[in-house]
This record gives structure tokens, sequence and C-alpha cells, in this order.
């Protein structure tokens, strides 16, 4: 009896180590592939047969939504009398394949023509966008005036982090994503500013006087740069507690930059502290270096500051825009032998521009 039961508890151990540390093969798919049933019919098709069990649909790509929302305009892309994310989600019968909605979280608008919906937070809410310092263009709100041709500065326009209402909208945003879908995960992406000289926001700078009214001795740019950590940090917590509130089952993922110091200094991007304080299940560096000494040495950056209970809540990031499939496959070598086993790859694109590139890299997956 006593052997037994030890067998069933060794057999049951063995098993949930297994189904634990299941390696993550991620998929990253664009908005692009979401807007038609066939297009994701191919791409769950394309999942299946080649071993990846994870998807990162990307249903959040400029303030719009590829899904059904009340509060998200809905792309022109895509059908009024279609929901991408539902479809996604019921034709995935692959149990072993968990669906993650991604979002673009901060990150805006990139042409340089208005949207086509009216309802668009550029249009409506200008007060809500990110600036540097001196720029009147946004904080005059001087691109409405022509709206058929706005400038554009390096990305585009951003939301503001350091603006209460724009993570409260955020907040919203993920609350109803967590309630209303069965979803495996929901992975944020430009969850940062957009470079080290944004952060100047009317009624984020209202914030941050009011908040450190008591600091006014101290480094100015050094209490401003923990104000703009601070405001992303802050978001993130609170995602957190909503939607493990909605559903404990969704994993929180985020896309970061990564050089663990680049992502802290220049985009306020504290993505070591997340993981660590539980606000995400998983990091996901975009480790899209070409030169293999780049690409190692952000990865020996990651696993020298961070404790070894959270490697295996790292997944990589690795680039198929640009570079060949035996460079990014040498990639995947050589995380291995650094015992780093989980990866996403970006991006589906490339395997439907060029089926070729697939058949190349495959053997290195």
């Amino acid at each position: 009896m006593l052997l037994k039961f030890l067998f069933l508890f060794l057999l049951n151990h063995f098993l949930f180590c297994s189904e634990s540390y299941t390696p993550v093969k991620a998929l990253w798919v664009v908005r692009d592939y979401l807007t038609q049933k066939h297009l994701i019919d191919d791409v769950l098709d394309f999942a299946n047969k080649n071993g990846f069990n994870h998807i990162f649909a990307q249903v959040r790509g400029r303030g719009d939504a590829y899904y059904n929302s009340e509060i998200v305009p809905r792309s022109h892309l895509v059908a009024n009398d279609f929901d991408p994310l539902d479809y996604l989600i019921k034709s995935n019968t692959n149990s072993n394949i968990k669906v993650h909605a991604w979002i673009n979280v901060y990150y805006l608008w990139s042409s340089t023509i208005l949207p086509t919906q009216s309802d668009h937070i550029i249009l409506n809410n200008p007060e809500w966008l990110d600036r540097q310092k001196g720029d009147n263009y946004i904080k005059d709100e001087l691109y409405l005036r022509n709206k058929n041709r706005f400038t554009i500065d390096g990305e585009g326009f951003y939301l503001a982090p350091t603006n209460p209402a724009v993570n409260l909208h955020l907040i919203s945003v993920v609350d109803e994503l967590s309630k209303e879908y069965n979803l495996d995960g929901i992975h944020y992406d430009y969850i940062r500013f957009h470079n080290s000289n944004y952060g100047y926001n009317e009624f984020g700078l209202h914030e941050f006087n009011r908040t450190y009214i008591d600091k006014v001795n101290a480094n100015k740019e050094v209490i401003f740069s923990e104000f703009k950590r601070n405001s992303i940090t802050n978001f993130v917590k609170r995602a957190r507690d909503k939607i493990k509130s909605n559903s404990n089952k969704i994993i929180i993922s985020a896309a970061v930059k990564p050089n663990i110091y680049d992502a802290k200094l220049l985009f306020f991007q504290e993505w070591d502290l997340w993981l660590s304080a539980g606000y995400l299940d998983w990091a996901v560096p975009m480790n899209y270096m070409v030169k293999n000494e780049d690409f190692i040495q952000n990865m020996y950056l990651i696993r020298d500051n961070l404790p070894s209970k959270y490697h295996d809540k790292i997944v990589v990031g690795i680039s198929t825009y640009n570079q060949n499939p035996r460079s990014a496959g040498k990639k995947i070598q050589r995380l291995r032998k650094m015992n780093i086993n989980n990866i996403s790859i970006f991006s589906y694109t490339e395997f439907v521009k060029n089926p070729y590139y697939w058949k190349k890299l495959k053997k290195y997956f």
C-alpha cells in the first residue's frame, strides 16, 4: 500500500512538473491577419502544424479594436458583423494553443492622415496625448487644424502615461477584454514612453507638481524620471488587479526593451520590478539584435540582474524581419545552451510573405 501511494505521488509530481515547465513557443500575429475568417483559419493551421503553443494576436493596434468593444472604436478594416477575437478563440480547437490578446497600450497613431472613426481618441481627447517639452503642435492642438496631414515625430502619437485619465481609460480596456472574452492571456506592447524626451503632457505635469510638492528641493530631473516610471508601474499593478479579479487564469505578459538598463532609463519601463512584484506573469524582451554579440549581451544582462527563480518567466523575442533564418536559428540554439527555452517569434508575417523562411528556421525550433 505504501509503495502504491509513493508511486502515485511520484507520478503526479512528474506530471505536474512536466506541465509546469512546458517551454513556451509563441508566435506574434499582427492585426493584418485577423481581419477575415480565412486568414485566422490559416494562422491556427500554421500554429497547429508547426508546434506553437501560444499566439499573441494583435487586437488593439492604433487605439482601435479588432474585437467588439463598447469603449474602443472598431478598426475600419473589420466588418461590423465580424468579431475577429471571438472567432479566433472559438476556432481554436487545439487546447494546447493558448490565445493572448496583444494590445498596444500607449501607442496611439502612426499615420499622417486622420482616423476614419469619428470617436477615435486622437480626435476627441487631444489632452491625453504625450508631448515633448516646448512642443506646441500637440499642446495647442495644432494638429487638429489640418486633419488630412499630420506631422509625425518618430513613431507617431502616444498617450501620456502620466495623465491619470489615460490610465483609467486603459484599465477599462483590459477590464472589458478580460470580462468579455475567454482569454488565456493579455499581452502588452508599447507599455512605455515614446522616448526619454517625452512626458510633458499638461495634466501629467500638474499631477507631478501635486504629487511631488514635498520634493521640490531634490534633483528635479531624477524625481521627474521616478514619476514617469511610477506612472507606468502603477498602471501595470492596477491592471493586474483588475484582470486577475475577472479571471485568475489569464497570463499577463509584456513585450519589453531587451536591455534592462535602457528600458528603465530611456523608456521608463522597469519591467524587472513588474516581474518580481508579480504584476506580470511573463516578460517578453524583444531581443531583435542582428549581431550575435549584441543579442547575447542582452541575455547576460537579464540573467545576471534577475534572480534565477524568475528566469522561467522570461520569454525571449526573436525577430525574422531583419535577419535570415540561419541567423535567427543560431540565436535559438544559443539560448538553449544558456538553458533558456521560452521563445516568441516576430512574426507570422514573414512566414506568409516568404514560406521558405519557416522551412529553414523550423529545424532550429
